[in-house]
């Protein structure tokens, strides 16, 4: 007597794919008449959760608000001819601006979010059209639609014949301590991963302008959500249940999520998974404005001083990525040494290392001194427009309340998280990943009044006078993060209430860290790790949703 067949024998599961509107469908076809076996589509009653990704500072394609003409597209790094000659063409571009062609074309109140950017819907199995509906086109294509395209993937592939699906299955399952998780989180469950996969998950993106302040861009967020990512669902036929979303942030995006949360009151959002979030800023900010970016970057970003603080001053979002009053607990970050790398001292004999007394923004960001974050000679690159009669007033003082403004933002928002937040950031001491977790101006600064010091900054991080050769510097000392945010304002969060907290690099533990370098602050979303960690955070999150038939 024959067995019987087994049932994933004797059924057919009919595949799903998307339409152009983003909606599940099934690719059917006639089968010959002697094959029995039952054909099955596995289908639900439809309920969404919506994910919503944040790109980081300098992440969103900008245009002109009056001409729509694009000003901000950072070129996508990869070995495409396409992509090669945005490089060159950016290049050429921003290559031969200064500080005041950089200012005029920089301006928060003339920019608006660009959707026009090129696309990559990857392992997604969307349209481009629906990738393009949903904001993929609104930013840096290489750094952030391959993870939108995994998570697109990942999630809709979670169940299927009522068994956990391939790398839910394997991967999904290890103990999240193996990527670095700091506070003892259990493994996902299968049970979990069933209540989840009630659901499907719809990535979307929101492109902010990153020019203004975190918490404008945070009442920007919430309308976008509310009208046009909800939207969408209500205006489904009939209506798709889809009542909060989960945020999923790089970098400043995070500032944007804690601001929409804890700020705006925004309550439809289910939980956030942060990336690379420099939680008390980041020190790198200051050199960038003293010194410009370094690398290939530059000729970008901008190459020096003047090219840096032309945008950055006059950026509240920029200015806000500045190390908080709590950075560190308010321990010195600024540090004024000798030659020998020894502290100097004031007339009173005190060390100079800043700030003293926790508040950075008058001991260093306002502080006019040579050692400021814009100091005296630096002032002119603070408003670089044309005036009748060639004079301007006030510019200093316009900065210093923006300083003001800065810091209440800070205070406003220290220690605040959503109630559901997951976090994970890099932890790589090795140079390659050198973040500026301490600023020290390096030298001999005896010979030198303030007076001297202004005529003597080459605006790329050094002094010299005459024969004094050794006048201070910026110097490169020892510190760990990912190359941007320093691993003591990436684990800030920890100790905070966030429900998860990944430590990942050769400074983390686990078996995914091990004899493993860190990863770059702005690829950091290519990185298994990370990925790994969102993945475990959105099925976390979901666990709370009540909204599936």
């Amino acid at each position: 007597m024959q067995n019987e067949r087994s049932p994933s024998e004797s059924e057919v599961v009919i595949s799903r794919t998307r339409n152009i509107d983003g909606r599940p469908v099934f690719d059917t076809h006639l089968t010959p008449t002697e094959d029995t076996r039952t054909k099955v589509i596995e289908t639900k009653l439809p309920a969404v959760i919506p994910i919503v990704f944040l790109p980081g500072i300098m992440g969103t394609n900008l245009k002109n608000k009056k001409t729509g003409d694009a000003v901000w597209r950072p070129p996508n790094m990869s070995l495409n001819l396409a992509d090669i000659l945005g490089v060159v063409a950016a290049l050429a571009t921003w290559g031969i601006r200064g500080p005041k062609q950089r200012q005029q074309i920089l301006k928060a109140e003339d920019l608006t979010v660009d959707n026009g950017g090129s696309i990559d819907v990857g392992e997604s199995g969307l349209a481009k059209e629906t990738a393009r509906k949903r904001g993929w086109g609104s930013v840096l294509r290489t750094s952030y639609n391959p993870v939108m395209g995994l998570l697109e993937a990942r999630t809709s592939r979670i169940v299927a014949n009522r068994t956990l699906q391939g790398w839910w299955s394997t991967e999904g399952l290890r103990p999240p301590g193996d990527y670095g998780e700091e506070t003892g989180q259990p493994p996902l469950t299968e049970p979990e991963l069933m209540k989840a996969a009630r659901y499907d998950f719809d990535v979307w993106c929101a492109g902010y302008n990153w020019l203004q302040s975190n918490r404008k861009s945070a009442e920007d967020v919430r309308l976008y959500i509310e009208n046009t990512v909800l939207r969408h669902y209500r205006e489904q036929k009939p209506p798709v249940p889809a009542d909060k979303v989960i945020l999923v942030t790089h970098s400043m995006g995070g500032l944007v999520a804690r601001a929409l949360t804890n700020l705006v009151g925004y309550e439809k959002v289910l939980g956030v998974v942060h990336g690379v979030l420099p939680a008390t800023g980041a020190p790198a900010i200051y050199h960038h404005m003293r010194a410009g970016y370094e690398g290939p970057e530059q000729l970008i970003l901008g190459s020096n001083a003047g090219e840096v603080t032309a945008v950055v001053a006059n950026s509240a979002g920029a200015l806000e990525l500045c190390p908080t009053f709590d950075h560190r607990s308010g321990q010195p970050w600024l540090l004024l040494q000798d030659s020998k790398g020894l502290a100097s001292t004031d007339e009173d004999g005190m060390p100079c290392n800043y700030p003293r007394i926790g508040n950075p923004y008058d001991e260093i960001y306002k502080n006019p001194s040579w050692y400021g974050l814009v100091p005296a000679q630096n002032t002119k690159f603070l408003d670089l427009s044309e005036t009748e009669g060639g004079t301007k007033k006030n510019t200093r003082a316009r900065f210093n309340f923006l300083i003001d403004e800065v810091e209440t933002f800070h205070r406003d928002i220290s220690s605040q998280y959503h109630n559901e937040s997951f976090v994970h950031y890099g932890a790589d001491g090795s140079k390659s990943m050198h973040s500026w977790q301490d600023i020290v101006w390096r030298g001999n600064t005896m010979p030198f009044s303030i007076s001297q010091f202004t005529e003597n900054d080459n605006g790329n991080g050094s002094f010299r006078l005459g024969e004094f050769r050794d006048g201070p510097k910026l110097t490169r000392v020892n510190g760990s993060g990912d190359g941007t945010v320093p691993t003591s304002s990436g684990e800030a969060p920890h100790g905070s209430g966030v429900k998860a907290s990944f430590r990942q690099g050769p400074m983390g533990n686990g078996a995914c860290n091990i004899e493993h370098k860190g990863y770059d602050h702005q690829s950091s979303y290519n990185d298994s790790r990370a990925r790994w960690a969102t993945l475990y955070g959105i099925i976390r999150i979901a666990q709370l949703a009540d909204w599936a038939p």
